[in-house]
């Protein structure tokens, strides 16, 4: 069984341009790249291909 580093729940809006997040829709990592989009660094994701997120949409930031 693996463990998960602890996360803090945090509003898409709240971080910041370049920081990364864990996003628990898709249990997969992504970085900020503006207001409205973030690439996915994990799993199929290269950091390439902008997905949208929402303001308000809660995630993950590893502690």
């Amino acid at each position: 069984m693996a463990t998960h580093p602890p996360r803090q729940r945090i509003k898409f809006s709240d971080i910041a341009i370049g920081q990364r997040f864990f996003d628990p829709i898709s249990a997969e990592y992504f970085v900020k790249q503006s207001e409205t989009l973030a690439a996915m660094v994990t799993g199929i994701g290269d950091g390439t291909i902008p997905d949208e997120f929402e303001a308000d949409d809660i995630l993950g930031i590893d502690e």
